[in-house]
């Protein structure tokens, strides 16, 4: 098959919806059929226009970018990709060019697929522009979305819930999966440890560095354990300015107790998430959080989690059954959850057996995919 997959960005622009799409399109070029990704230029300025990456054929196009990442506007179409494409495959509808590629692919008459997701997620973010705009956007772009695709995606429990109940689309549930080499690498935790000097339990951020993200919270829960003489390590990995992160753990006190260690190869990240007590994600809203794929990877290693509720993630994650749960911008209470890792080994030991069982891989996605795609295309 001709593959076309649609999003903003593409690598080497780090995200987990941009690795997501590159997961796929490459797994499905490696069972051997012709994928084609069509992404804007931004953030890959000093990339060609074109060019093959991992046997994926990228096509970088202008665009307008407006504030917003999800209002990037397609200047250019690459209109050849999407005539011979026996389907274009979109990812998100909260995407400006997804929907606006997606538009052009069905005037050209080939069949189309959508990823939705975060659906109607604006309400409680902490831009107060976005959140006035936001829902007006959302709905928009939602119901050109449902118009415009043949097969409906979601990648969460929570988006294909809310699809149904409101706006009586039933979309088919496919989530993001994992590298198989991830579940079947040596473990390398000790090499992480002496690596860095590292001589203590640890907590593990894997992410961007974004007020979304709630890394500020992250470290504010370090100082209330700090503060208890707990001797708790924070490993926080990811690109973005860590400079206000670092004042802020300056200021608390923790600095000492926090390494930044920006951006690092997945080699590296496996033998962090290897050597820590628990990856945390402490997410502040909704709208950033689908289905994030560092959830996945700490259990792929069976590896215990600590989130908070937001998203589609209290879809996934169980209280104290495949990990803990925590309320949003609530340092004390993500400070009481690692605690009670610390304190309770086995515990750990339990929740990352019961994440691991979560698991698939992008081989067995991709193939999915396909049966999907066949019985359209």
């Amino acid at each position: 098959m001709k593959i076309a997959h649609v999003f903003h960005n593409y690598y080497p622009v780090v995200g987990g919806l941009e690795r997501a799409v590159q997961s796929l399109a490459e797994e499905l070029a490696k069972m051997g059929h012709e994928v084609h990704v069509i992404t804007s230029r931004f953030g890959a300025e000093k990339r060609p226009k074109e060019e093959v990456i991992n046997g994926v054929y990228v096509h970088r196009v202008k665009a307008l970018w407006l504030r917003f990442p999800d209002l990037t506007y397609p200047l250019e179409f690459a209109e050849k990709v999407l005539r011979d494409a026996d389907i274009v495959h979109g990812h998100s509808q909260n995407s400006l060019f997804t929907v606006k590629l997606i538009e052009k692919a069905k005037k050209l008459g080939i069949k189309t697929v959508m990823y939705f997701m975060a659906i109607d997620a604006f309400n409680d973010h902490p831009d107060s522009l976005v959140r006035l705009i936001g829902p007006y956007y959302a709905r928009y772009v939602i119901k050109g979305a449902i118009a415009l695709s043949d097969i409906k995606l979601v990648r969460s429990l929570r988006d294909q819930e809310i699809l149904s109940k409101k706006y009586g689309v039933e979309a088919i549930l496919i989530p993001d999966g994992v590298p198989e080499w991830f579940l079947s690498h040596r473990y390398c935790g000790d090499e992480f440890r002496r690596r860095y000097g590292i001589d203590r339990d640890y907590a593990l951020y894997v992410g961007r560095l974004h007020p979304l993200k709630g890394v500020d919270i992250l470290i504010k829960a370090l100082y209330h354990i700090v503060k208890t003489s707990i001797d708790l390590k924070l490993v926080i990995l990811g690109p973005g300015d860590a400079g206000p992160h670092r004042e802020l753990a300056q200021k608390l006190n923790v600095d000492k107790n926090v390494f930044f260690l920006g951006f690092v190869d997945e080699e590296i990240k496996i033998c962090a998430i290897d050597g820590s007590l628990a990856v945390v994600v402490p997410s502040v809203c909704d709208y950033v959080e689908v289905y994030p794929m560092i959830i996945s990877e700490a259990w792929a290693r069976s590896k215990p989690i600590i989130v908070t509720r937001v998203g589609g993630i209290p879809y996934r994650v169980k209280h104290m059954v495949n990990g803990l749960l925590v309320p949003p911008k609530d340092p004390k209470a993500l400070a009481e959850a690692m605690i009670a890792l610390l304190q309770n080994k086995e515990l750990v030991t339990r929740l990352g057996a019961e994440g691991r069982k979560e698991i698939i891989t992008w081989s067995e996605v991709a193939t999915k995919m396909l049966s999907i795609y066949k019985g359209y295309a």
